[in-house]
């Protein structure tokens, strides 16, 4: 008898305060294209059919407000929202621990996003499932199209690195549970691990899962600051016209 398949579940990374963006306001609050930033990747998680439950990471202080925008939006997928972290990763392992508790099955797939993040498509949800289903671990990433340097220092150039070999990471990321669980588990246990940025990193220095690469895109904008903004709105406006 085929064991049954797990459930595949998202986790909504908006914990963040946005300083960058220069507002008072957390920015995945603030309105952009006619509804609040991080309720365009919501919606596309609500809609897809690939995605069975979601969960909210929000900052202290900001766990009502998200409630009530995800009751608003009638996202009936969402289970919870949970309090993040001082950092990104500290965010994604709690959320990673709520699921735990709920005694999610270890071969289920989490799908981790930014909700900074207005672009997320059912093509790419699909193709980072599909991905991660082979391998365990699946990192969106777009090939970088600038010259990549490196510097020890800060002032002197160290290293070039070939153009075509290097990527630049994105959101979704989708992992099989109990790898990610993982990963996160052992990070949690060590301050080295700290300047890890995203959670494939940590699962490709810390397990034997190999991480395959979604293709991502200039499409698949995050909203830092106010030029990212406009890019969006721009975007929004030329797909309407």
């Amino acid at each position: 008898m085929n064991k049954p398949v797990g459930k595949t579940v998202a986790v909504v990374l908006a914990g963040g305060s946005g300083e960058r963006f220069g507002e008072k306001t957390p920015k995945q609050f603030i309105a952009m294209g006619g509804k609040p930033l991080m309720m365009h990747c919501l919606l596309a998680l609500q809609s897809s059919s690939l995605i069975d439950e979601i969960y909210v990471v929000s900052a202290k202080g900001y766990l009502d407000k998200t409630r009530d925008l995800l009751q608003s939006y009638h996202i009936a997928k969402a289970k919870a929202v949970i309090e993040g972290g001082a950092t990104r990763k500290e965010s994604s392992y709690r959320a990673l621990l709520y699921l735990r508790r709920l005694r999610i099955d270890p071969d289920s797939y989490v799908l981790i996003c930014d909700a900074d993040r207005p672009n997320l498509t059912e093509d790419l949800i699909q193709r980072n499932v599909e991905a991660a289903k082979q391998t365990g671990a699946a990192v969106t990433a777009k090939q970088a199209t600038d010259s990549i340097l490196y510097s020890r220092q800060g002032a002197i150039v160290s290293e070039y690195f070939p153009r075509r070999m290097v990527f630049q990471a994105q959101t979704p990321q989708t992992f099989r549970f109990d790898i990610i669980f993982s990963a996160h588990k052992k990070a949690n246990r060590s301050k080295e691990y700290d300047l890890y940025t995203d959670d494939a990193s940590l699962v490709k220095a810390l397990t034997s899962a190999k991480v395959a690469i979604v293709e991502g895109s200039n499409q698949n904008l995050k909203i830092n600051t106010k030029d990212d903004e406009a890019t969006f709105i721009s975007m929004r406006r030329n797909r309407h016209e």
